[in-house]
This record gives structure tokens, C-alpha cells and sequence, in this order.
């Protein structure tokens, strides 16, 4: 049997789509990002090196809370 997941933390990248002639779609990065977890965590848009510090403090958290 495998073990529970306390908390799966996701880091999503946020990209702007620019249709062109022709049909073709562009992603463009947008420099934001949003951090949920499945304990209820939901950052919001914030900045992606923002985004990162907080999913990385979130899962050091949780880790610790487990010990």
C-alpha cells in the first residue's frame, strides 16, 4: 500500500495567449504564478519568484508539522 499525501503542492505558471492570423496560438509568460496545496492554500496571483518562495516555505512547513 502506498503512503497518503498530506499536502500536494502546486506551483502554476500563469501564461497570456495571443491568437494570430492564421489560427496559430502564442503562449507568452506573464511573470505571475499561483501556489495551491491541497490543505486549502491558494496564494493568489503573486509575482513567480514570490510564488516560488512561498511553495517552498509551505512544503519546509508541512514537513516540519509531520515530525
Amino acid at each position: 500500500m502506498g503512503a497518503m499525501v498530506e499536502h500536494a503542492t502546486v506551483l502554476h505558471g500563469i501564461t497570456r495567449n495571443k491568437t494570430h492570423r492564421g489560427g496559430w496560438v502564442e503562449y507568452e509568460p506573464t511573470g505571475c504564478a499561483v501556489v495551491r496545496c491541497t490543505c486549502g492554500l491558494d496564494s493568489g496571483v503573486v509575482p513567480e519568484s514570490q510564488a516560488a518562495q512561498i511553495a517552498d516555505d509551505h512544503r519546509r512547513t508541512a514537513a516540519e508539522a509531520r515530525v
